[in-house]
């Protein structure tokens, strides 16, 4: 699978986002909608890889697979969670710190934090708990769709889409409460499915076509940035629907093999370094975010989270990461 590098520089306005959103910085903008975008980006990038396996050995290697994504994200994430685990006594001594570090390094959080709201400090660690049980499950779809054509996999995975929303939209109405639908691996399974369907899709736009779609794309996303709010419970029914739209639209014009201002924008070294560690940076920030933002002012706050963060990750990808990467024989594709 050829590197991209818009991709990383698109997981990189991700994780920016979601680390504004929770330094409240502006306060009131729809950050979250970054978990969104690296929803669809992880069911692309995914999907891509299984199917290039299904192309070039004629089968899927799913302990190899599960071994191969466990290599990936684990060993980080239990390095943030030892170092919680030192520091969260001292900095939060109300919350169980044992419980929650269980909780976050056993991939729980989804369900846990929409039910019972724990783990607080570690509740970033949902989205970890649902991309885990896409990636337990989605091998499975990928072998048993595999001998069909691409156009009828295109509609499988369509009807999936359309059903997962539908799903969340009828829970939102059902549950009334935006906590018990949002953080939910079976309420938030629609990015991931759209990032899939982009996949597997035999069409791809031409220019124009790869033009327009980036430019309405970032037009629906920054709208959604800008006037989306937290607990809006509508935000999860048809805006939902509209953000994963534009987010598959997007990811299908920066793989589209024609170059657009919107992709070479993201191609920016900046960027694309920042979207390499920003597996790093989500799994660090919120800890960080925490322990600083109730005794700071929004501005040097975030100044501090955006400074730690970018640190640990760096860190991170520098002594745990790429090591591990770099021993894998799979093609150096990063999907965090």
């Amino acid at each position: 699978m050829t590197y991209n590098p818009a991709l990383d520089g698109l997981r990189a306005l991700a994780v920016l986002a979601v680390l504004l959103f929770h330094c409240r910085f502006p306060p009131g903008f729809g950050g979250f909608i970054g978990v969104d975008v690296f929803f669809v980006l992880s069911g692309y990038l995914i999907t891509s890889l299984l199917r290039a396996e299904v192309a070039a050995t004629g089968r899927i290697d799913l302990l190899r697979f599960y071994l191969w994504r466990a290599l990936r994200l684990c060993p980080a994430l239990m390095l943030m969670l030892a170092a919680y685990a030192l520091v969260a006594p001292a900095l939060f001594p109300e919350d169980s710190m044992f419980r929650d570090v269980a909780l976050a390094g056993l991939y729980l959080t989804d369900y846990s934090f929409a039910f019972w709201d724990w783990p607080d400090k570690l509740s970033h660690t949902w989205s970890l708990a649902v991309e885990q049980r896409y990636y337990l499950i989605w091998p499975l779809v990928v072998i048993a769709t595999c001998r069909l054509s691409p156009h009828s996999v295109a509609w499988i995975f369509a009807a999936l889409f359309v059903a997962a929303s539908a799903w969340r939209i009828c829970e939102v109405l059902a549950w009334g409460s935006w906590q018990e639908v949002y953080y939910r691996f079976d309420t938030r399974l629609s990015g991931l499915i759209m990032g899939s369907l982009v996949a597997i899709l035999p069409w791809r736009p031409g220019p124009h076509a790869a033009l327009v779609l980036s430019r309405f794309s970032m037009i629906v996303l920054g709208l959604a940035f800008l006037l989306l709010h937290w607990e809006l419970l509508n935000a999860l029914t048809w805006p939902a629907v509209l953000i994963d739209l534009a987010a598959g639209a997007l990811v299908m014009s920066l793989v589209s093999g024609h170059q657009t201002p919107i992709g070479t924008a993201l191609s920016a070294r900046a960027l694309v370094y920042l979207g390499s560690i920003s597996y790093g940076i989500y799994l660090w920030h919120y800890p960080i975010v925490r322990a600083v933002r109730e005794n700071t002012d929004p501005v040097s706050g975030t100044f501090v989270v955006v400074v730690l963060s970018i640190g640990a990750a760096t860190l991170s990808y520098r002594f745990v990461e790429k090591p591990l990467l770099a021993r894998r024989s799979r093609p150096a594709v990063q999907v965090a």
